[in-house]
């Protein structure tokens, strides 16, 4: 009899301990399953405004006149030369196609003239972003910063204009500044030579050694800028390199 008593209290137990580890490890039933996750609406896609025709138009026609001036700033080498006042005239009125251009065109960015003069602190990365063919190499010292900007453009303008297989002053910054007749040149008295011929240290591409003679600068209120024209050259830039 004791023997049938501890043979069903162990069955019992068994029982009992497989029960425990059923509800240690499965699932807890009791907790409430997970909610579906609601789908986001769709975002309404805003629809691009069409374009105005009479905008289209006008910018079809500016385009078309630009091309025509550009191909009488930059005519062929085998063409005849239509004649410097000719070109003169034709890059003038190319600039003023092209500003026009960029005021009808909401994807233009703005040209480097539209924009404010950034102070001295941001103008290192201003002239990268908008003076593609302009490198400046050293932080200004005070000086204003419209005059440093419009100095920095004229650089800018002239590297575009040299681009033309007809141009004039190539090499010649200062003779463009005195006789393109350009908005944008320089006043003929801030360009120069320094008599001393300062070096500066360059970039490779202009010059292997890394240092050269530039005697050429431009005065920015009491600040010579000694710049490197290189726009023929392998980096197709002017290069600002040091200051006097």
């Amino acid at each position: 009899m004791r023997l049938l008593q501890t043979l069903i209290a162990f069955v019992t137990g068994a029982v009992a301990a497989i029960m425990w580890l059923e509800r240690q490890t499965s699932p807890d039933r009791s907790a409430p399953s997970p909610l579906p996750q609601q789908e986001r609406a769709a975002e309404p896609v805003e629809e691009a405004a069409a374009p105005d025709p009479e905008q289209a138009r006008r910018i079809e026609e500016l385009e078309a006149e630009l091309a025509e001036q550009r191909a009488l700033r930059t005519p062929e080498p085998s063409d005849p030369h239509p004649g410097v006042d000719a070109i003169r005239a034709a890059r003038i009125r190319a600039l003023e196609l092209e500003r026009q251009l960029s005021r009808n065109s909401v994807h233009a960015a703005p040209r480097w003239y539209e924009i404010d003069p950034p102070a001295l602190e941001d103008v290192i990365e201003a002239v990268a972003e908008h003076l593609p063919q302009v490198a400046l190499r050293v932080q200004p010292e005070p000086v204003d910063s419209g005059q440093l900007w419009r100095a920095l453009g004229a650089m800018q303008e002239y590297a575009e204009a040299a681009d033309g297989a007809w141009f004039e002053f190539n090499g010649d910054f200062a003779g463009w500044c005195r006789g393109s007749g350009h908005p944008h040149a320089l006043d003929p008295d801030q360009v120069g030579e320094d008599e001393e011929r300062p070096q500066f240290p360059v970039e490779s591409r202009v010059n292997r050694s890394g240092r050269m003679i530039v005697p050429a600068y431009v005065e920015v209120e009491h600040v010579k800028l000694h710049y490197v024209d290189d726009v023929a050259g392998e980096t197709g830039r002017m290069h600002v390199v040091g200051l006097g």
